[in-house]
């Protein structure tokens, strides 16, 4: 009795397998899992235990003590065990996380008023607040101390056979040392799962034969009555005034949608019939009441992902894209083989998000609606971490090894090996683990639970109570649970995301005067030349996506004339598309430098609106579907590759049956095989259409309120940005864009940034909390006196006279710089004039100075096993360079350090470190082919002020 796994998070350490086949070896025959104060692993432990052949088992470790709100209270464990349901155990673990204390705990009242529960009295247990019942035993571990078991005896209570591990085998202290670091609790008592002679000899030091064989005898009696399982969900009925079909027709009615015309009748009717096929019309009425109440309350987005392509959900307010005219389909959206419910997530405003968890526990009930939780797991970088920093590992050894971390898709069998391959196989990781052995057991650790939380977006919604089905922890009001398990449980989640972007269109829209609900966007004009010209003009500060480089350098290399280019560069702008020539390809045929062509004439209607190229994954299910007439089944399993990258070799278990298929189209072999390997290829990186133009409908949008309300949209952007350096960067592409702003202006500051006359000119003006030493309470005393007509405080009218702000400047690297050089870099030998960094061109500059804040910095391994693969061979002689950003007042760029240089120039540089501190001189060349300086000389300025 009485195991603990991983999910006892900073407590013990086992992964589910590691336990599971520690108990085999045991030769168990049931598997307790009793985790403390956690059955996060219950859904996966009741899988595995099953396919070990092993009985699962449900309980939880508590807490007890004598009252609650002691300072120090003395605490026992005690472990609870399911018998009949698990609602007792799940209610028992709420009850526990409610109550006041440092971590979650029972009073012994409360301990032993539980109903349909086996009950272990922990190791530390105060006798005299102990009762002796049928249900309550006392746990006989190795752990037991002796004064306590000779007065439980005298007492007369029962034992119970129990471990008390802290890690699966004998073997594993030193991994359960160094994962927990100072957590760990090393005692002379065996503290991992026993086998029967190992438990009965720690045992034997104090307790005699015949409370033994009573142990022994009671821990089998107690196992067959724990006969509790995990409870599958049941979808929750929602009240239904009208059938789906009917509130369908009344939402076309309101959106001018005509479902006479045949196209929209039949795909209505198609989507409805799978929808009452498949059981799923009750969420769609849970889905779109929560929806379009929030869209009265907020600005909700349009939609996210596969969700787009679903008439049905368009005309129930679920989304606001029309899947028809954008070639959408339904089937990437509602899996016809699966009986799981399709995934309907939604964006709300971050900042009103909360308002619609509270509406679905006002109109549910609060003990039926709770948080997602979640589970971290040691990534390869953390468990490294972890390991190297107990057992002393210099941060620069540490580096080198971890910038040459192994990455795998997830669909790699090897997935979860990456950090182990990683100490095998690279130069610095086999280094690393020569050194110090004793890391190779960092590899165990990945994939390892690591800490709990509350999933950011999740909510579940039952039935029955939340508490009939999982554990609460009602600290956070999440139920331990993450996604994949709530899938597994078919209980209805929900992914209520909050998106930025949509609190900006709010405020916004507050600022000119429009409510900020949905509604009046969606009402945009799709065509708006001003909209399209805001890219063309390169006026991309605040534009939803934009930020970003690549999106960046394709607007610059085509001319958006449509909704449509703003979809196709969302699409393309990432790093498959950007890396196989495919986005390059697109820019050609945009701008008539290359001819658009298609495989065959049959391909030309599914690839017309991309310039013939497989952009996205709707596409490759087209072809799979029309050209190829594979069955929906098959075009679904193409798509989850597709999302899992998985690429080619898994994809070509189907193309003996497309090319058969196509052939009988007349399309010629030698085409359908280069068609194949071309979708193989592509299908890695092609992305789901329907998110393309759900979010390249909200770039769009930024785009129209940048024409129409510069000054307005600039204000909200800035307000959504609480980190002075990145108001910096917007504030000066705003500069650029001819926006002007002044920091804090005393007379017409708010809390907020807003528009404002400063000097007979509209201008940004920044809120009085940017005024160093005014937080939001001084400013709203500043703004109630400002409108009472009443004098400040002095001292808060000292900061206002002559206020000081972190926005003052927009050169802060320059400033900085010149400062520390007593205002001219020649007194500090720098006599060549710097460059500013978006000066800097390839095949025009030669060899360029730069003086720029450090962003980031990774040593590489040359020789490392990625690159070798990519090379084909080792480079000989000198194999580290170091990897680097810097920044300066107009820009970004790559630096590197080359390895016949990195002797010279790297030490210092690493050593130093301060990435977002440290201003550098850096001395280089720009290759012809490729933005970046080669660094020739490097020297430390200073820190940016």
């Amino acid at each position: 009795m009485r195991i603990r796994t991983g999910y006892s998070f900073k407590t013990a350490i086992g992964s589910l397998d590691d336990v599971l086949n520690r108990l085999k070896d045991t030769n168990a025959t049931y598997a307790p899992i009793s985790d403390r104060v956690s059955t996060f692993g219950f859904n996966r432990w009741a899988k595995k235990a099953k396919a070990a052949g092993l009985i699962p088992v449900f309980g939880v470790e508590i807490g007890v003590v004598p009252e609650l709100g002691m300072k120090k209270p003395p605490m026992a464990y005690w472990t609870f065990f399911a018998r009949e349901d698990l609602k007792a155990l799940n209610d028992l673990v709420a009850m526990a996380t409610l109550n006041p204390g440092k971590e979650p705990s029972l009073t012994y009242e409360q301990a032993q008023s539980t109903q349909g529960l086996l009950r272990i009295a922990g190791e530390w247990t105060l006798l005299e607040h102990l009762r002796k019942d049928a249900s309550t035993f006392i746990a006989l571990s190795p752990s037991l101390p002796k004064g306590l078991f000779t007065a439980a005896k005298k007492a007369g209570h029962k034992f119970i056979a129990t471990h008390d591990n802290l890690y699966p085998a004998k073997e594993d202290l030193e991994l359960y040392r160094l994962a927990l670091g100072r957590r760990a609790s090393t005692q002379t008592y065996p503290q991992h799962i026993l086998s029967i002679g190992e438990w009965e000899e720690a045992v034997s030091l104090f307790a005699d034969d015949e409370v033994i064989e009573d142990a022994k005898r009671n821990t089998k009696k107690e196992l067959v009555k724990l006969k509790a399982k995990l409870k599958v969900g049941e979808m929750l009925v929602p009240e239904k005034k009208k059938t789906l079909r009917k509130m369908c027709e009344e939402g076309a009615k309101k959106l001018g949608c005509n479902l006479k015309d045949k196209v929209y009748a039949e795909r209505l009717k198609r989507e409805l019939d799978l929808i009452a096929e498949k059981k799923f019309e009750d969420y769609f009425y849970i889905i779109a009441d929560m929806i379009n109440w929030a869209k009265d309350r907020m600005i909700v987005g349009p939609a996210r992902g596969s969700s787009c392509g679903s008439l049905v959900c368009y005309l129930l307010g679920i989304t606001t894209i029309d899947p028809i005219p954008f070639g959408l389909i339904f089937e990437r959206f509602v899996d016809i083989n699966r009986t799981d419910l399709p995934d309907i997530d939604i964006d709300f405003s971050d900042e009103k998000r909360h308002l619609v968890f509270e509406y679905a526990e006002n109109k549910y009930g609060h003990d039926r609606v709770a948080r997602l939780g979640t589970v971290m797991m040691f990534q390869p970088r953390s468990a490294l971490k972890q390991i190297g920093e107990q057992v002393g590992v210099p941060g620069w050894m540490m580096e080198k090894t971890l910038d040459g971390i192994i990455e795998r898709s997830s669909g790699d069998s090897r997935a979860l090996q990456a950090l182990e391959d990683t100490l095998r196989d690279t130069e610095a990781g086999r280094e690393l683990l020569e050194t110090y052995p004793v890391v190779g057991l960092a590899g165990r650790l990945e994939g390892h639970p690591h800490n709990a939380g509350q999933h950011a977006a999740g909510i579940i919604i039952t039935q029955e109570p939340v508490t009939s089905f999982l554990a609460l922890d009602s600290r956070t009001g999440s139920v331990m649970c993450d996604k994949k398990d709530a899938e597994d449980l078919n209980l209805l989640k929900i992914d209520a995301l909050g998106l930025t972007q949509l609190s900006i269109f709010e405020r916004t829209l507050e600022q000119i005067g429009v409510p900020p609900v949905s509604g009046w966007l969606e009402k945009l004009p799709l065509d708006d030349k001003e909209a399209f010209k805001v890219i063309n003009d390169q006026k991309f500060a605040g534009v939803f996506q934009f930020a970003g480089s690549a999106l960046q350098s394709l607007s610059k290399q085509v001319r958006v004339e449509h909704v449509e280019d703003i979809i196709s560069i969302t699409a393309l702008a990432r790093p498959g598309p950007l890396a196989t020539g495919g986005a390059n390809s697109w820019v050609r045929r945009k701008i008539g430098q290359e001819q658009v062509q298609y495989p065959h004439k049959l391909f030309e209607p599914l690839l017309k609106d991309t310039l013939g190229i497989v952009m996205y994954q709707e596409q490759v299910m087209n072809i799979g579907r029309e050209i190829g007439e594979l069955s929906w089944g098959d075009v679904t399993a193409l798509r989850k590759a597709m999302s899992k990258s998985l690429g080619k070799e898994y994809f070509d278990q189907f193309g003996d049956k497309w090319k058969a298929n196509a052939a009988k189209r007349g399309i010629p072999a030698a085409t359908l095989d280069k068609v194949w390997d071309d979708l193989c290829a592509y299908g890695s990186w092609a992305f789901n259409r329907s998110h393309s133009v759900a979010y390249g409908i909200i770039s769009y949008w930024c785009c129209w309120l940048k024409a129409h309300h510069p000054l307005e949209f600039a204000a909200a952007t800035l307000d959504a940005e609480a980190d002075p350096q990145n108001q910096i960067k917007i504030l000066r592409e705003l500069a650029n864009e001819g926006v002007d702003y002044v920091d804090v202006d005393p007379d017409n500051s708010t809390d907020r940034w807003s528009v404002a006359k400063v000097g007979g000119k509209r201008k940004l003006v920044g809120p009085l909390t940017q005024i160093h030493g005014i937080g939001a309470a001084a400013a709203k005393e500043i703004i109630n006196a400002r409108n009472a007509g009443e004098k400040v405080r002095p001292v808060l009218l000292k900061k206002l006279t002559n206020p000081k702000t972190s926005i003052s400047t927009l050169t802060p690297v320059a400033d900085s710089a010149l400062a520390a050089a007593n205002g001219d870099l020649r007194n500090i030998n720098i006599v060549t004039k710097p460059k500013a960094i978006k000066e800097i061109v390839c095949k025009r500059d030669d060899e360029v100075v730069i003086v720029a804040l450090l962003k980031r910095l990774a040593p590489r391994d040359e020789n490392d096993a990625q690159k070798v693969a990519k090379r084909g061979k080792k480079v000989e002689g000198p194999h580290m360079s170091v990897n680097m950003f810097f920044q300066d007042d107009t820009g970004e760029i790559f630096c590197k350090i080359g390895r016949y240089d990195y002797d010279r120039l790297a030490p210092d540089v690493l050593n130093r470190g301060k990435a977002g501190k440290a201003i550098y001189a850096i001395k280089g060349t720009v290759p012809k082919d490729f933005l970046m300086v080669s660094v020739k000389q490097i020297k430390y300025i200073g820190d940016i002020a």
